[in-house]
């Protein structure tokens, strides 16, 4: 330690002496460690940070399979007979819980109705998550049975908001859905789980009906159990196996072909929200930064090494062992990366910030806290010692190994000491320019590939679209003819608004990610396994109008297409494509199979043009579109088209709604370009951090490749000299200089473009539905990078060229 300590003071010392090395170097690694540890704290929070519940990897969630190749088939909600079975017959459980989290409720709480999600909980929900409340209770048993259920917890966010934090509020009367709930309790602000953003819970009522065969149809639960004590993942695996394969055989018509998965509650969440991949690639992204940086530093303590050969001969000479030597130069390096990484996590703390500004596109990602937290600091301090050696281990064994003879001698003699330093910095810059041009590669790639998304033909036209959604309560909309009756009374209301020009309502937002079905085709032979499946929408007779998808053959619906005529449905040219293919669809009856609908045969009597099934998604799938009077449903939305900007005919479809029904809120009222961009804005943060990490990375290697140059050129002017005395002219000067960075250029972009050619297939593997081929940019980023290399080499040769081969000989 002593010998440490005065290594340290020496170090400190001599970066004194030299501020601007110092400065670069220090400013260098900030930028790499700040980039790092930024980047981090979103592996930290959504990764490494455990659920805000007790003992979270003994919580499980418990999925089902889904046979039907669909977004995540193994990660898929449970039916409620499923769940029933699954929670009397295990014996890997202490208990389960089910919880269908993405219902929306109105409050009509002193000021105007409120749309919130909600979850309808089984009363151990909180308990099997080891949850318990800041104020009040959780659910009592019996709660979720019919008379019993009118209590609710609330959420801290919404008893901050909506209640002014009013710590009386547990026992009081609050007004949800109609109807009046007792508030039981209120949960903790950290009671956030990634993916769930429900702002009040409530009691899930499972009646006789959902323990039908017809209700295993419908997968709307997610359920949670703890493991019991000794119990292992592999054994409740084993167990929900074998759970699923009992019911495939005795519920053939509706199980077949599916299964159950359990992942410990931390996987589920991280897998459900698909984010590891994204945050894969930006750390390895970072990563390549650091190094790029760590190699410009190595390369500046090569040159600095090599500057003091003389001295450190001496040293040795003088009875210093190679390993004192070695641990001196180390010592320097240990000191820049640790002042780099204080620099570092000062930058981080304002990157960490602007990141939480710009995660504000999705409430599940936005309810995640993003912070400077102990992992982040571990890993800021564990990057900074990894630079540390990074940077000086080269270097220092590189010195350790001088040749004092040569060095001791006069230093015009002793230029070819340098030279090997010379040859591991050419190592460096050359990893560089491949580090480099990988990450460019990728980076466009990705971008590209997000663009096209983001810039595709969704089929239909979003401009001067208002959109909101509407959740018709049971309370006064339970029946069919209710629901209908609603459309037909405020469908005139919103086309009479002034300066709009038609309107609808359909039961999902277009090219925003529409349930699906499976259906038999009249005619067509009876699947051997699952049947197959289909987008399945529900529309009113404007809506094709409304929204501007074209009409392809036969017609569209009509308003007497009602409940008391034939059914009729249209569908899409992907659908025939794959269904139909080369027979006449016009006319075909088909039967789709709508959990909670009575199976009816329709009559396909139009064809319209397809439309994407998410703005994110490349794929159209096959679609159905049903009446709405014939099919009404409760989860609707509005659609109005306009003659200019949507959103000036917010509060006229507000105040056309409240004419028909004043308790009945509106949520997410936006244009539908807002909903496009809410929807892209991660893409396009994802794009930008990429594309700045590359352009770092690029002006990294150019800075690097210009130190090497000019370093070069500071130690040959003996030799250029000599060589301009013997007649050699300036542009052969000029071009021996501009051959040794092109050289570099070369060999790196051969190395980083032979990296970067399998990086399609695995970006596809990566990332789902989207497409990347672009062979261009393994032109266009060679090219740019030979261009920055010689812009780089350019300046230190002509810097060159002026060698005044008189003072050069004369002063060596």
């Amino acid at each position: 330690m002593e010998t440490f300590a005065k290594d340290l003071q020496l170090a400190m010392r001599l970066l004194v002496k030299r501020p601007g090395f110092t400065a670069v170097a220090v400013l260098t690694l900030a930028l790499g460690i700040a980039l790092n540890a930024t980047i981090f704290s979103l592996v930290s929070a959504f990764l490494l940070r455990r659920p805000p519940v007790h003992d979270a990897t003994r919580v499980v969630a418990v999925s089902s399979v889904n046979p039907n190749p669909v977004f995540l088939p193994d990660a898929y909600p449970a039916s409620a007979p499923n769940y029933l079975a699954w929670s009397k017959t295990n014996h890997v459980f202490s208990q389960m819980a089910a919880a269908d989290p993405f219902r929306t409720v109105s409050l009509t709480e002193q000021r105007q109705p409120e749309a919130l999600l909600s979850g309808a909980v089984t009363p151990n929900y909180f308990s099997v998550l080891g949850v318990a409340p800041q104020l009040g209770r959780t659910f009592f048993e019996g709660e979720d049975q019919p008379g019993h259920d009118h209590v609710v917890i609330l959420s801290h966010d919404l008893w901050e908001r909506r209640f002014g934090s009013d710590p009386a509020i547990v026992g009081r009367i609050v007004r949800v859905n109609r109807e009046d709930y007792t508030v039981a309790g209120v949960m903790p602000a950290n009671f956030r789980m990634m993916g769930f953003t429900e702002k009040l819970w409530t009691p899930l009522v499972l009646s006789t009906a959902d323990q039908t065969e017809a209700a295993r149809k419908d997968h709307s639960l997610y359920v949670f159990a703890r493991l019991k004590p000794g119990v292992t993942l592999e054994q409740a695996r084993a167990e929900l196996t074998t759970l699923a394969r009992r019911a495939e055989k005795d519920f053939p018509e509706t199980e077949k072909g599916w299964g159950a998965v359990v992942r410990t509650l931390p996987d589920f969440l991280v897998y459900n929200f698909s984010i590891r991949n994204g945050l894969a690639v930006m750390m390895t992204a970072v990563c390549f930064v650091l190094l790029i940086a760590c190699s410009n530093v190595a390369g500046l303590l090569l040159a600095r090494a090599a500057g003091r050969r003389k001295e450190l001969a001496i040293r040795i000479s003088l009875g210093a062992s190679r390993g004192s030597i070695m641990q001196q130069l180390l010592t320097e390096g240990l000191l820049l990366a640790l002042l780099g990484g204080s620099a570092g996590l000062l930058l981080s703390y304002w990157g960490i910030k602007f990141v939480r500004t710009n995660m504000n596109f999705n409430d599940a990602i936005s309810a995640v806290p993003l912070s400077l937290d102990s992992n982040v600091l571990l890993f800021t301090v564990a990057v900074s010692l990894g630079s540390a050696v990074l940077c000086g281990l080269a270097p220092a064994v590189k010195a350790s190994r001088t040749d004092i003879n040569a060095n001791l001698k006069d230093e015009s003699r002793a230029a070819s000491a340098g030279r090997s330093h010379h040859r591991l910095r050419t190592v460096l810059v050359t990893a560089e320019i491949a580090l480099a041009l990988l990450l460019l590669v990728g980076t466009g790639l990705l971008v590209r590939g997000l663009y096209l998304l983001t810039h595709q033909n969704l089929g239909f036209p979003p401009d001067h679209l208002l959109t909101a959604g509407v959740t018709l309560d049971k309370t006064r909309y339970k029946e069919a003819s209710q629901q209908a009756r609603f459309a037909e009374d405020v469908l005139p209301r919103l086309q009479q608004i002034p300066g709009v020009e038609t309107g609808a309502i359909s039961s999902d937002l277009p090219a925003n990610g529409p349930g699906s079905v499976t259906f038999l085709l009249q005619g067509a032979p009876e699947p051997e396994n699952q049947r197959p499946t289909t987008l399945d929408v529900v529309v009113t007779s404007d809506y094709f109008r409304t929204v501007g998808i074209p009409l392809v053959r036969g017609r569209i619906f009509a308003e007497t297409d009602n409940a008391g005529a034939p059914r009729v449905v249209v569908v899409s040219q992907e659908f025939v494509r794959r269904f139909v293919k080369d027979q006449e669809p016009l006319g075909k009856q088909i039967r789709l199979d709508v959990v909670g609908a009575t199976p009816e045969w329709g009559e396909i009597v139009g064809v319209v043009a397809n439309v994407k099934t998410f703005f994110e998604a490349v794929r159209e799938d096959p679609a159905v579109y049903e009446a709405f009077l014939q099919r009404p449903v409760s989860s609707l939305s509005l659609i109005l088209r306009t003659n200019s900007d949507p959103g000036a005919f917010t509060s006229a479809m507000r105040a056309a709604v409240a004419r028909v029904d004043a308790d009945l809120p509106l949520n997410r009222v936006m244009s539908m370009a807002a909903v496009i961009e809410r929807q892209e804005h991660g893409d396009s943060f994802f794009s930008q951090v990429l594309g700045s990490f590359a352009i770092l990375a690029l002006l990294l290697s150019s800075i690097g490749i210009y130190g090497l140059i000019a370093y070069s050129v500071s130690q040959r002017t003996h030799e250029i000299g000599i060589r301009m005395a013997l007649g050699a002219g300036r542009a052969d000067v000029l071009r021996m200089v501009l051959r040794e960075g092109m050289g570099m250029a070369a060999i790196g972009g051969t190395i980083g473009l032979a990296m970067a050619l399998p990086l399609p297939k695995v970006f596809e593997a990566m990332f789902y539905d989207i497409r990347l081929g672009e062979p261009g940019l393994y032109f266009i980023v060679p090219a740019a990078i030979f261009i920055v290399a010689l812009l780089a080499t350019y300046i230190p040769a002509r810097r060159a060229t002026r060698v005044d081969p008189m003072s050069a000989l004369h002063q060596e």
